[in-house]
């Protein structure tokens, strides 16, 4: 599967929502996606989410490969154990658990490097944390972070902003 990003149902109402928390930052990843061409994906687990409330505006689904969930994706979300984090209680038990450990499992599967979402207390969360155990590559990225295009940089660089501890860089006299 080619480098790209799996998008989050999260990560769609915000970027379809203007009164959303994280419809800028959405937005901005869009449009770097877009622009540099990383190949958006659309679950359709994500999908079956979505068009429950609304329909995904045209120009947003063109611009998305959808990705049908299938066999190697169910096997990939078996061996993540899902039913350790449901066991566990708290927001692991709740009714979407299943639905996020299928969306990383096709992340897993198709070996793709990152997961866009404003899910931070459980999607980004889980995926946090099966990646430091060893369990899958995938970065969650985050909208409660902002927008960073360093993901997709091989160092990590992010952008010099221009400002030192708040302050503009003067020129040496």
């Amino acid at each position: 599967m080619a480098d790209g990003v799996l998008l989050d149902t999260s990560f769609l109402i915000a970027l379809s929502k203007p009164a959303e928390i994280g419809h800028a930052v959405a937005q901005g990843y869009f449009r770097h996606c877009e622009e540099e061409g990383i190949l958006m994906f659309l679950s359709t687990i994500v999908a079956a989410e979505f068009y429950q409330r609304q329909p995904l505006p045209r120009a947003l689904f063109d611009a998305m490969i959808v990705l049908p969930f299938n066999h190697d994706d169910a096997v990939a979300a078996a061996g993540l154990d899902f039913k350790r984090w449901q066991q566990a209680g708290g927001v692991g038990a709740r009714t979407s658990l299943k639905d996020d450990f299928k969306l990383l499992g096709q992340a897993k599967a198709n070996a793709l490097p990152h997961i866009l979402t404003a899910d931070d207390s459980t999607l980004a969360r889980y995926c946090a944390e099966l990646k430091r155990i060893g369990a899958l590559r995938t970065d969650p990225i985050r909208l409660s972070d902002g927008f960073d295009k360093s993901h997709w940089d091989p160092l990590r660089q992010r952008d010099f902003d221009g400002t030192l501890g708040g302050e503009t860089p003067r020129a040496p006299q």
